[in-house]
């Protein structure tokens, strides 16, 4: 069935109007979005963090582009081309994310920011020479691609990966690895079955509320995320100075720009073992220093 666009938009019209308002009750859900994201601005040290590191990586790309490329006589090489993209996905998806979180969804920002992790892990894996760029999308060089065959690659390298950076193999203290499984298992609860989000249901189940369906500040949903976000956006950081080629690095400003930021991510992550006593604040910063060891000097390796 096919209908005209105008009587297509009026239909709807008619039968979305809400106290005279055309599509009224959407006006609910923009005003309660709006009302989260005026709570969050309690927040004014993560905030501040979070957008100097937007701010550093916009003017890391500008850089590259227009001072370090110029400087590069011979060609780099693929893993380059593999690199970059993935590391501007996991800063699109971490901006992405906080836009969700910051509107009234924080669980559902939350489950953006395991597969950014993921990402990201396996990134560092690969600058380090435990596995590469290639076997990580799941290619062989010089053979024919079989998805079954890409499938199963993918996977047996991110396990090792795995094992390599978080588990067993790390080298990490035990009661890293530990922090770090419980840490893992959390995102497990709500990427699989949202079992953190439907908690949020509970009262209504036992008819004590109306249906929550609008945003609602809620301190412990949004510091599940903005701690994991900040967490996941050190990483990010971390990996940063690797888009420098080794013949065109960026200079000395950069670098101390670069060490400011580094330096309040390790502040902000430590402050939950510091402040409120909770071992994955010190965990983690071990898990950085020893599995992303890499600072303002560092340049693309491969």
């Amino acid at each position: 069935m096919s209908i005209p666009i105008k009587e297509f938009e009026k239909r709807l019209e008619s039968i979305s109007e809400y106290k005279g308002i055309p599509y009224g009750r959407a006006y609910m859900l923009f005003d309660a979005e709006g009302a989260h994201e005026k709570a969050c601005l309690r927040y004014k040290g993560y905030l501040a963090l979070s957008d100097a590191f937007k701010c550093l990586f916009l003017e890391t790309v500008e850089l590259i582009n227009t001072e370090c490329q110029p400087k590069v006589t011979n060609p780099l090489s693929e893993s380059y081309a593999l690199f970059v993209p993935r590391l501007v996905h996991s800063f699109k998806s971490l901006c992405g994310s906080e836009r969700l979180a910051i509107k009234g969804y924080p669980y559902h920002a939350y489950t953006i920011l395991r597969n950014t992790f993921d990402n990201l892990v396996l990134l560092s894996a690969a600058l380090q020479g435990m596995t590469d760029f290639y076997s990580i999308e799941g290619i062989k060089v010089g053979q024919e691609f079989d998805p079954r065959s890409s499938k199963k690659l993918r996977k047996n390298v991110e396990f090792e990966v795995r094992r390599l950076m978080t588990g067993s193999k790390s080298g990490l203290d035990q009661a890293t690895i530990k922090e770090l499984e419980q840490w893992d298992a959390l995102f497990d609860y709500e990427v699989h079955g949202a079992r953190l989000s439907l908690a949020d249901t509970q009262l209504w189940m036992r008819g004590q509320t109306p249906l929550p369906v609008l945003p609602e500040f809620q301190e412990d949903a949004f510091a599940i995320f903005m701690n994991r976000y900040c967490e996941i956006a050190w990483l990010t950081h971390r990996l940063l100075p690797l888009l420098q080629p080794q013949e065109g690095p960026l200079g000395p400003p950069w670098g101390e720009k670069w060490n400011i930021i580094d330096e309040s991510f390790e502040t902000m992550v430590n402050s939950l073992t510091r402040e409120l006593g909770k071992i994955i604040g010190k965990a983690f910063v071990e898990f950085v220093k020893k599995k992303f060891p890499f600072n303002a000097k560092s340049v693309f390796p491969l």
